[in-house]
């Protein structure tokens, strides 16, 4: 083990650690001088056939959080949200989900990068360290390059060797999908390796294409260089010597040798199973003294199984359940893991398995649990269960058992969670919970399916849009003997009569003009020719291609095709109003008739309850006058003393609670607002007149109170808008619906 002293007397005084982590501020900064040695990306390239390939479009999926405006920012989908997006490691896309546009969970598309820079270490080359401080949780940088396949990575490997690079790096994302950052990407290449690190790769989907984004561990203190573990599936040319100076530093990094550092589970699960740093080396050193060797070539995956069942697990905590919930919606988890993680509620008290179940709940949690029976499901051998996977399933139907009452069938719907658990019955689960799973079953049958419709976003439109917008932008900026580019037959060449003669040499490669703004230029470096567009600051080693002309008839086709689906698309529209419309009336009259029903038996219950007091109130009319009159001189005085509390608190109230909703204003307008207000005060004032029945007011309100105040408030209005935004839009429907009736109408009126 490396002591720390050692690690001082390695840095200069500049580097010397702060809270045991060492500085490097004031070395020089060192990014625009690699800027010039890769070509730095803004995305990344995909290359060859994966170009047309987006391998997560079945990980797309639309987050429930509503649109949520405060200064003009809309703060939707927050890092403290429930987003169920954020929670599955996926990013929003404006227009398709229900949380607005330009949400908080877009820190991909927008490119939300730390404050970093590129200095130059002692040992290890160039390096990235934070310019201020990171928070735990935070994107630092995206991790970009060429995208190629496996067998576009076996050639590139041996071309790098043979070009003598010291220094090449392949990240892989998926099976037959790698990223390249040897020659093209962005700053996170010169992220170091850590055998202790304080960041890690992390994968997203982003618009239906996975990307990979390098993480703050923990908090990073400015000063600090940026390190992650290279062991996620990050190879070097070679074996290298690792000057990384933790204390738990292996030697080594990278090659043959780095696969005795194989790291036993990924971070997702890692974080949900709350696994330390610590019992991943305490276990790897019990298999060495048994003489096993654990090795990623004697694994089967990623995930080290026989280290899962090994784990003295801990109670889960409310803070854990967030990534209990993003774990279980991961795709291919092994049985075990699931069991596992489950385990960690079951471990918990009568009490505190309630609390986490409502936080569960919140936290989209039977979807996890469906998710999680659907990946035992197919990875069951011809309907055949394992014992793993039947402790597996009986631990997720305790849970089930013991979960807050849903108000409605829509989750379980969504998640096809009945048909998961009949399949099961078919299997060889164990007897004891096929009744139990009925059970289950019966009791969702009474719960309602809460109809919406649907946002709708017509996909056909906004790629007209887009495609105009490109077009246009692309006609500005292009040399006047290119301005135009010739239409004509699907076959003919696309840059049709243009004379080559006219066009700079710069301007045309290979006998063949350049698509409008590019040109070419040779790297001498490199010895290779690159291309470059200079209106759109893009520079690329591949030939870029002219876009494919689009006949006449072509567009008049898919003009067609476009105003047929729309016609088709508000003619369903119509229908389903009219169904929405049909069902509102039927439940408007069922309540009706409830309500008739119920008043016709509490006035004949109020008649019998007369006619026989009638008989006792003569004989007993005079003994009440007497004692009638003491208790109501009592009451009156009582009334009047609470009456002037009342109004205290009323005053309290009155004078803060208008400014707490006064933003709400310019939704709802002044008189809702006034409405709430007065709502609002008197709601309180009732819940503070029961919760101190007899104590004196205090003189004013206190901080503390006021935070509660405008918790209550925020919780307040936010129902409310709820109400407003369902009303609101109710009444647009109805008018549409008119609208389109009256569109119908007048289109069915025979002519003269």
């Amino acid at each position: 083990m490396v002591e720390f002293t050692s690690i001082t007397a390695k840095y200069p005084k500049s580097e010397t650690p702060v809270l045991n982590h060492p500085l490097f501020l004031e070395y020089e900064d060192k990014t625009e001088e690699v800027r010039k040695q890769f070509v730095e990306l803004k995305e990344n390239q995909y290359i060859g056939r994966l170009k047309h390939v987006y391998s997560a479009s079945n990980e797309f999926m639309t987050c429930d959080c509503t649109e949520e405006i405060e200064d003009g920012i809309n703060v939707a989908c927050g890092p403290e949200s429930d987003c169920i997006n954020r929670l599955t490691n996926i990013e929003c896309v404006d227009g398709q989900c229900g949380c607005g546009d330009d949400c908080l969970n877009q820190r991909f598309q927008r490119r939300e990068y730390a404050d970093v820079s590129i200095f130059l270490t002692e040992n290890k080359g160039y390096g990235m360290r934070a310019n201020s401080s990171i928070i735990e949780g935070s994107l630092i940088i995206e991790y970009m390059g060429d995208i190629v396949d496996a067998e576009e990575y076996k050639l590139r490997k041996q071309k790098y060797d043979a070009e003598g690079l010291k220094h090449f790096y392949f990240m892989m994302i998926q099976d037959n999908e790698i990223i390249d950052a040897t020659k093209r990407a962005s700053l996170g290449r010169y992220c170091n390796h850590s055998c202790d690190p304080n960041a890690y790769v992390d994968k997203w989907v982003v618009n239906k294409r996975y990307r990979m984004g390098i993480f703050a561990k923990r908090n990073i203190t400015a000063g600090e260089e940026i390190c992650f573990d290279y062991n996620v599936d990050r190879y070097g040319a070679e074996p290298q010597k690792c000057y990384c100076g933790s204390e738990n530093c292996l030697g080594v990094m990278g090659g043959k040798t780095q696969s005795e550092t194989v790291r036993l589970l990924p971070h997702t699960i890692t974080e949900a199973l709350g696994v330390r740093a610590s019992d991943e080396k305490k276990w790897l050193k019990e298999q060495k003294k048994s003489g096993v060797k654990v090795t990623k070539d004697n694994l089967s995956s990623n995930v080290n199984v026989e280290f899962v069942k090994s784990l003295t697990l801990e109670p889960l905590e409310i803070s854990d359940v967030a990534k209990i919930s993003s774990c279980l919606m991961q795709p291919d988890l092994d049985a075990v893991v699931i069991r596992r993680i489950i385990e960690r509620f079951l471990l918990s008290s009568n009490n505190e398995l309630c609390e986490l179940l409502i936080r569960f709940n919140r936290l989209h949690g039977i979807q996890a649990l469906g998710h999680a029976l659907k990946t035992i499901i197919s990875s069951s051998v011809n309907s055949h269960l394992t014992e793993e996977q039947k402790q597996a399933i009986a631990d997720i139907i305790v849970l089930l058992e013991n979960w807050p009452q849903l108000k409605s069938k829509n989750s379980i719907q969504d998640i096809q969670l009945e048909e998961s658990l009949k399949l099961i019955q078919s299997m060889n689960i164990d007897d004891d919970y096929k009744p139990r799973i009925e059970t289950l079953l019966e009791n969702w049958r009474t719960l309602d399916v809460i109809y919406r419709i649907p946002k709708k976003v017509d996909q056909t439109i906004k790629t007209i849009l887009d495609d105009r917008r490109s077009r246009s932008s692309d006609e500005t900026s292009m040399p006047s003997s290119l301005s135009k580019i010739p239409k004509g037959p699907a076959n003919s060449k696309p840059w049709g009569d243009i004379d080559i003669s006219n066009i700079p040499k710069n301007q045309q490669y290979e006998g063949v003009p350049l698509p409008p703004g590019w040109e070419w230029a040779y790297d001498a470096e490199r010895k290779s020719d690159y291309f470059f567009n200079r209106s759109t600051n893009t520079t690329q080693w591949d030939k870029p291609e002219w876009p494919r002309i689009i006949s006449d008839e072509e567009t008049t086709r898919k003009r067609k095709e476009r105003e047929k689906e729309l016609e088709r698309i508000r003619k369903r529209e119509i229908r389903e109003l009219k169904v929405l419309e049909r069902q509102r009336e039927l439940l408007r009259q069922q309540s009706l008739k409830q309500h008739e029903e119920t008043e016709s038996i509490l006035s004949s219950i109020i008649q019998d309850a007369t006619k026989s007091n009638n008989i006792s109130n003569d004989s007993n009319s005079r003994k009440r006058v007497k004692i009638g009159t003491f208790k109501t001189m009592g009451s009156l005085k009582k009334k009047k003393s609470e009456d002037v509390v009342e109004k205290q608190w009323h005053s309290h109230f009155a004078s803060y609670v208008p400014n707490a909703i006064k933003k709400y204003e310019a939704t709802i307008g002044r008189d809702n607002l006034k409405s709430c207000a007065r709502d609002i005060v008197h709601l309180l004032t009732e819940k503070e007149m029961k919760r101190h029945a007899g104590e004196n007011v205090p003189a004013s309100l206190s901080e503390e109170r006021k935070l509660k105040i405008k918790s209550f408030c925020k919780a307040y209005m936010v129902k409310f808008m709820q109400k407003y935004e369902e009303k609101a839009k109710k009444k647009r429907q109805d008018k549409d619906l008119k609208k389109s009736i009256s569109f119908v109408n007048s289109d069915s009126v025979p002519l003269d």
